[in-house]
């Protein structure tokens, strides 16, 4: 993702940018341990970990994310069904997304 634009496509938030947002916020949780998405971190791609910060921190958006439902979710229908602690990511910690506003 260039470090060169606010969303996606446009100045506003389009159904893409909701969608990627959908898999950013479970990548370092889940995927990168049930899928073996194990490359990198999302926090080891700073523009993508802002651009992710900058979509929970939209007035609302941090409501529809319960990270204990989603991790009871992909892990709890695995046979062994062991649910890992993970890590607490900070996702309303300062971004630098503002030096793309106009």
């Amino acid at each position: 993702m260039s470090s060169q634009c606010a969303l996606m496509i446009t100045w506003r938030l389009t159904e893409a940018d909701i969608r990627l947002f959908v898999t950013l916020i479970r990548f370092d949780e889940v995927y990168v341990v049930h899928f073996k998405c194990n490359k990198k971190l999302l926090r080891e791609y700073p523009n993508l970990f802002n651009y992710t910060k900058d979509i929970y921190q939209i007035p609302g958006m941090s409501s529809t994310v319960n990270m204990q439902h989603i991790k009871q979710h992909y892990y709890g229908s695995h046979p062994f069904g062991i649910i890992p602690r993970g890590r607490d990511i900070d996702y309303s910690c300062p971004h630098d997304r503002e030096k793309f506003s106009a």
